[in-house]
């Protein structure tokens, strides 16, 4: 469909209240309207987006949750970032940071796997979803800087002028330790996500009763729980 007839359909059926989804979006659409309500509830003036690979979740904000604050979007993989940057020039809101977010500041290798959206700090575990064995393997390894969030994002806000962000967590087994890192500016994040793993795909990844604990620790209130994928038997793999 020319894009401008489709924006100018998708135009009217929301001036009367309806969405149009294709049904290749459906799974999403939930997840999307949740976090459009929670972003303009909160009042977020920026998005922190940890973990971006090649932007997939800047697109899900622009396209389907219709967010048009700034976004920062942290990513250490260096094919990744060149990748990144190029999108970010037809976008100036959007803002590409090339660190990794830990809970110390150091240099550490990353593992680079065959299907980048795997690269993890953490070894490949093949004992528990049989159909991601092919796509979770080593590909290369990169030294990377690590940074802690706490650290990192004053230095952001001085030089962009958010003061109520929403942290976006992505990193693949790693996440909690992106939280340790962030004690220090956790109480001006208005809302975070993060990936909870049902079915361990590293090893020592922490479990989602790991995660929920410690989410319960900080003082965070669960608003939703959304399917990331599953293995062939339904089994739940991944929630956000």
């Amino acid at each position: 469909m020319n894009r401008f007839v489709k924006q100018f359909v998708l135009k009217v059926s929301r001036s009367f209240g309806y969405e149009i989804v294709p049904l290749r979006d459906m799974r999403e659409r939930d997840f999307a309207l949740h976090l459009r309500e929670l972003l303009t509830r909160l009042e977020v003036d920026c998005v922190l987006d940890v973990g971006a690979n090649v932007g997939q979740y800047h697109d899900f904000l622009r396209n389907r949750v219709q967010y048009e604050g700034k976004i920062v979007s942290f990513e250490p993989v260096s094919h990744h970032l060149g990748l990144l940057r190029e999108r970010a020039q037809k976008d100036p809101d959007w803002h590409i940071e090339d660190c990794a977010l830990g809970a110390q500041e150091e240099q550490k290798e990353i593992n680079v796997m065959v299907s980048d959206q795997f690269s993890s700090f953490l070894e490949p575990d093949y004992q528990r979803v049989a159909e991601y064995n092919d796509m979770n393997v080593l590909k290369a390894k990169e030294t990377v800087t690590v940074r802690r969030l706490d650290v990192v994002m004053p230095a952001l806000q001085e030089r962009l002028g958010f003061q109520r962000p929403y942290l976006k967590l992505d990193t693949q087994g790693f996440d909690i330790e992106v939280l340790r890192g962030a004690t220090g500016i956790l109480p001006a994040v208005r809302a975070l996500q993060t990936e909870a793993s049902v079915l361990g795909i590293y090893k020592g990844m922490p479990s989602y009763m790991d995660t929920l604990r410690h989410l319960d620790g900080l003082g965070f209130d669960i608003t939703g729980m959304y399917t990331v994928n599953r293995d062939a038997a339904l089994r739940l793999v991944e929630f956000d």
